[in-house]
């Protein structure tokens, strides 16, 4: 997305690039954009590791009648957190739209930020008294959700694009500025547990909500402050749009929006809209998918319909890989907190904790890995994107099995040890460092220009059905364990259901392995910047 900032008069005004002074080499803007995104991202991830802990601890509390939760079902506490996560990404390709049509990326910015905060002291507020445990609490809990992920969808499109509204066209310093900003994500992902975790796990749960809100308040009250200074012509609404009165608009709407869905779920609407979602209905959606994404093709120009291929069917196997991977925050969870010994001597280790391996391996990793792929690129070595997507599942298939041995450890009531749970993050995280970080990249190198930011919409969207794809496979957990569904094998236990992922992350990495050479042709040269219809 693109969009030309004006000033009230409507004229266009230019982002300052070159003024002011800069911090290793950067515009200090970036760094607050860093913090900014830092403390939204502690807020988000916060709340993440806490849902479904949250919803199937018993009414009654654990053993010691400490901190009670929803009683809810493993099966339907994965599907909320499915829904969550995965209209967590969807709904930034709407907010994206309407940043750059109607409002610019500075309101909607400070619109999201504000709604996140909002749902977090929502969240907060569903557990005072009464509330903690009576549908009316439940139904203002909802609400809560709906208004974090209308925020997220105004907040995170908006960031990323003024990230790169601080460099002109063509900036060398622009790479590293995201990768900069990309740890800012994985800085805020990795203190969250620590303090959200902890206060929610350890003093109750709506501390912990409580305390993401904080963190989000203290990112709002930095942008506020700083972007006169450091971010100046930043993310104004186009030319001829003021923002101020739709910015307005699109706040009060969201709560509308919000109330309203906890009103359809009070009243059960929402359990009749997943009794549709049925393997016949995803059946039908798939297909309608596949003939829009053959009827895009056959539009495209003939040196575009193999690029344009290559992406929906990178988008296919990106979409396998965050099926598994998002197990982290729903059954992974789960296992780590009942059926993991995380004692060492007299202390217990929140299960909440463990979600900081993944960002921390990211921080340390990830500068490894891009001075690994620019090395290789040096000598003409650098995988293709095939391969680093075959790479990626491969990676994640390898850490399940270390999950399927503690699923075999933990039959029978016994407990897995902790480092099979910490060695399952370390090798998916690798995983991720193969295909995440290149998977938007590759998308930009060969769509074709005209269709650039559609297809950049499209592959969040195969996120959306990702995440929520997730939610729905780890419902089915307690029905494998039962042996209500049954596999081609049996390990018993939950080991049956994580080895699925061995198999599937396998087998799809190893297929795409081995299409590699008929992929790169579908390319053509174009991960290269080569277009053969060029003149």
């Amino acid at each position: 997305m693109s969009e030309q900032a004006s000033s009230s008069s409507g004229q266009p005004i230019q982002p300052q690039w070159t003024e002011g002074r800069t911090l290793f080499g950067h515009p200090i803007g970036l760094f607050l954009l860093f913090l900014v995104e830092m403390w939204e991202r502690f807020s988000y991830y916060g709340m993440r590791a806490l849902l479904v802990l949250y919803l199937i601890r018993p009414l009654s509390g654990d053993e010691n009648g400490f901190n009670p939760g929803r009683g809810w079902s493993r099966e339907d506490a994965s599907i909320l957190y499915g829904w969550y996560t995965g209209l967590a990404y969807l709904f930034p390709v709407i907010g994206g739209i309407i940043a750059d049509k109607m409002i610019g990326t500075h309101r909607s910015m400070v619109v999201g930020g504000v709604l996140i905060t909002l749902g977090h002291i929502v969240l907060a507020v569903s557990g005072i008294g009464d509330m903690a445990h009576n549908e009316v609490g439940m139904t203002i809990f909802v609400s809560g959700l709906a208004l974090i992920v209308l925020g997220t969808g105004h907040f995170k499109p908006s960031v990323s694009v003024m990230v790169g509204q601080l460099y002109p066209p063509g900036d060398p310093r622009r790479d590293g500025a995201f990768s900069i900003f990309y740890m800012g994500i994985n800085v805020g992902a990795f203190i969250c547990a620590f303090i959200c975790g902890t206060l929610g796990e350890k003093v109750g749960w709506h501390w912990g909500f409580g305390s993401a809100a904080v963190g989000m308040i203290l990112g709002l009250l930095l942008y506020i402050f700083g972007r006169p200074l450091y971010l100046k012509g930043i993310g104004m609404p186009p030319a001829g749009r003021a923002g101020l009165g739709l910015s307005t608009a699109f706040m009060i709407g969201s709560c509308i929006i919000a109330a309203v869905f906890a009103l359809l779920y009070h009243n059960n609407a929402l359990g009749v809209v997943n009794s549709y979602i049925t393997p016949k209905f995803t059946a039908v959606v798939a297909g309608i998918v596949l003939v829009g994404a053959v009827w895009f093709v056959a539009i495209q120009r003939p040196a575009d319909r193999g690029p344009v291929v290559s992406i929906f069917i990178f988008m296919m196997f990106n979409a396998f890989f965050w099926i598994a991977f998002e197990q982290a925050g729903s059954s992974i969870n789960i296992f780590t907190e009942r059926n993991t010994d995380r004692m060492i001597g007299s202390f217990e280790v929140p299960a909440t904790w463990f979600q900081s391996v993944n960002p921390l391996i990211v921080i340390l990793f990830a500068p490894v890995f891009g001075f690994l792929w620019t090395a290789l690129g040096r000598k003409k070595l650098n995988p293709s994107q095939p391969v680093k997507i075959g790479l990626g599942l491969l990676f994640l298939g390898f850490g399940y099995l270390f999950m399927t041995w503690a699923g075999v450890s933990a039959k029978e009531g016994a407990k897995a040890g902790m480092l099979l749970i910490f060695l399952t993050y370390f090798w998916h995280t690798i995983g991720e460092l193969c295909l995440s970080p290149t998977g938007l990249s590759y998308v930009t190198k060969v769509a074709p220009k005209t269709f650039v930011s559609l297809l950049m919409g499209i592959w969040f969207v195969s996120s959306f059905i990702a995440n929520l794809g997730g939610g729905l496979v780890a419902a089915q957990v307690e029905k494998i364990e039962r042996g209500e569904l049954k596999t081609p094998w049996s390990l018993g236990g939950q080991a049956d259901f994580f080895f699925l992922f061995v198999v599937t992350s396998v087998g799809a990495g190893l297929l795409i392995l081995v299409f590699t050479p008929l992929l790169k042709k579908l390319i053509r040269g174009r991960e290269e910047g080569i277009d053969p219809e060029a003149t």
